[in-house]
């Protein structure tokens, strides 16, 4: 993951309430997964597979990097100087699926988002989706699930 911007994946230590175990494998798995579910909504969305997200989370914040974002269609576009139509074709998919964002989010994370930010940028095709939490776990129930 993070091919492109040289971005690496980072345990970080200051997930609060949800402490790292030996080696950090719990955040590992943590940022992994929302990567991996990030990676998967842009991937139905927009019909290919060749984005690349890195998580990153520290204390109440989740920031995803995401990398490679454009279809050939919007590459199309952004050759014949339509840029911001591109843009503003990401701001209105990111109206239309911010609950699917934050679902994601909160499901793998036990704590609820109280905000979500996004940005894109065309050149080059990369993107950051930025979850802002709630302190607090969210109650699981008994399979699993929030």
């Amino acid at each position: 993951m993070g091919r492109g911007l040289g971005l690496a994946s980072s345990p970080n230590p200051g997930l609060r309430g949800r402490p790292p175990d030996r080696g950090g494998r719990e955040t590992d798995a943590l940022t992994s997964g929302i990567s991996a579910a990030i990676e998967a909504l842009y991937a139905t969305v927009y019909g290919h597979d060749r984005t690349t997200a890195t998580t990153y989370i520290n204390d109440n914040v989740v920031v995803c990097l995401l990398e490679n974002i454009l279809t050939e269609h919007e590459d199309t576009l952004i050759d014949r100087g339509s840029g911001r139509e591109v843009i503003d074709g990401r701001v209105a998919f990111q109206a239309d699926t911010e609950d699917e964002f934050t679902a994601a989010v909160e499901r793998l994370t036990h704590r609820r988002v109280v905000a979500f930010l996004s940005a894109n940028q065309t050149t080059p095709g990369v993107a950051c989706e930025l979850f802002f939490l709630d302190a607090a776990p969210l109650a699981v129930t008994a399979a699993g699930g929030v």
